[in-house]
């Protein structure tokens, strides 16, 4: 990694021309160089000020910071400025009038503090001569990331997004925290509108780009699934003809890259379709997890979902872009523990509890049932689910197919929380009777219910839209 100069850009690539300086360490920008990036106006204060961060948290940001207001759903950043220049900040950035009575404070104007923010990262980013990997898709995008950086790690220095801080705040948030020591980043990309990636793409300009799958998610805006496809197919546009896209090939979708009109090396990796990225030899091993094979090398993974050996088979493929040896490779995926809320696997007092809580799509949910499917397991699978959230008018529809998953499957029990989650466990009960439903509009419910309801050895599984906040189930039955 070497650490490069910003050079001209056109406005429509972000960033104007920058002046290069002398710095040390305790510098990051200076007003200047903020000035340039942002295109702000300086309406007071002095300009040869410099900063050493920035942070948009007026509770955790520290003297020597930039602060930049950012207006979100519950704060606007501008009703704090007075508080954090009475914590010692002396450079602000906002986009509509505050009054500072300390002349000595430099307040700096912008359009749009959002697009500030992303335009500050965008110009940081590009003082780094690295590999930089954008990660999007419906579904798998935090354990992809988190599987690469493992995998990276083992050899490089990476910067990668704290959780999911994967949106048009998380983003450069991430970027800012780039150092001179990094030799990687692994940015994790998200969407719920059009227009998103792009933005994100134009703010990181990822060298690699990961395509995980393409399903019904965020269809409020998105619409369908052609317009989810296109929307993370921009980010695959985004990349030079120098950089690498990787994508799933089993995806119905994502199969058509090769005939989009991409310029990057395209590579493929899959369980079903021909790739050279191929996993073979998937066996589930008792109460233990998963062994596959790529190209005759054999890898194991700590969890019973088969749909998470694509998330490793991505980190393979970047892994041997970035000449990561097999061994460590090996290593990492074996030892990888998964975030929580994803694929969690406990057994507490006899009973077996997967903690899939974080979030929930109908992609996702489908992998969550061939997850319980998989459990090696002679007793019953309870499977507990809450609504899937912002799906449109689609919502009653996709509900219900995965009630038909449901019937489908090995599961015993269905319980399920929520007027979404309703439809699932109707769908589940007209097609497979026997099965044994129950249906709660209070979580408070559910949980004494399951509470009586478990038995030494069952296997549950929870899983639900953030929202539903279903963590506090499997809380529950950790600590019952």
């Amino acid at each position: 990694m070497r650490l490069i100069k910003a050079t001209k850009q056109s406005r429509d690539d972000g960033i104007a021309s920058l002046p290069s300086v002398a710095r040390n360490d305790n510098i990051m920008f200076t007003i200047r160089e903020i000035l340039k990036a942002i295109d702000g106006k300086l309406m007071q204060g002095s300009i040869n000020a410099y900063v050493n961060g920035v942070a948009i948290d007026s509770r955790a940001i520290e003297p020597n910071e930039l602060f930049i207001a950012i207006k979100g759903e519950n704060f606007d950043g501008h009703d704090f400025v007075r508080k954090v220049v009475a914590r010692g900040v002396r450079v602000v950035v906002v986009h509509r009038p505050v009054k500072v009575s300390n002349r000595k404070v430099a307040v700096i104007r912008v359009e749009d503090t959002v697009k500030a923010l992303g335009y500050l990262a965008l110009f940081h980013r590009s003082r780094f001569d690295i590999p930089v990997i954008g990660i999007t898709g419906s579904a798998g995008k935090t354990t992809t990331k988190e599987m690469i950086a493992a995998v990276l790690k083992t050899r490089l220095n990476v910067l990668s997004n704290v959780g999911t801080q994967n949106n048009h705040i998380g983003v450069p948030l991430t970027l800012l925290r780039l150092k001179k020591q990094h030799q990687a980043a692994v940015i994790e990309m998200g969407t719920n509108q059009p227009g998103d990636i792009p933005w994100l793409a134009k703010v990181a300009r990822p060298t690699m780009a990961v395509l995980t799958n393409i399903g019904e998610s965020h269809l409020e805006k998105l619409k369908n699934l052609a317009g989810i496809f296109q929307e993370k197919l921009t980010l695959a546009k985004a990349i030079g003809h120098d950089g690498c896209i990787i994508y799933n090939a089993d995806d119905q979708y994502l199969k058509t890259i090769p005939h989009q009109k991409l310029s990057a090396r395209l590579i493929a990796y899959s369980l079903r379709e021909r790739s050279s990225n191929r996993a073979t030899n998937v066996n589930i091993r008792h109460s233990d997890g998963l062994s596959f094979k790529v190209n005759k090398k054999s890898f194991f993974l700590k969890t019973f979902s088969v749909d998470m050996t694509y998330n490793a088979l991505a980190a393979i493929a970047c892994a041997n872009i970035l000449k990561i040896s097999d061994k460590n490779v090996s290593q990492a995926l074996k030892t990888f523990r998964f975030e929580k809320g994803r694929q969690e696997i406990f057994k507490k007092r006899g009973v077996w509890i997967i903690n899939d809580s974080y979030n929930a799509n109908p992609v996702s949910m489908r992998s969550a049932i061939n997850a319980l499917d998989a459990f090696p397991t002679d007793k019953r699978r309870i499977f507990i689910c809450a609504d899937m959230l912002e799906l449109g008018r689609q919502s009653q529809r996709l509900h219900q197919e995965v009630g038909e998953r449901v019937a489908s499957s090995k599961i015993d029990v269905l319980m399920t929380l929520g007027d979404g989650a309703r439809l699932i466990m109707r769908r589940a009960q007209c097609l497979r009777p026997q099965l044994v439903v129950l249906h709660f509009s209070h979580v408070e419910d559910l949980q004494h219910y399951v509470h009586v309801l478990c038995r030494e050895n069952d296997v549950v599984l929870v899983k639900g839209s953030r929202r539903m906040k279903m963590e506090n189930v499997v809380e529950f039955l950790m600590s019952t």
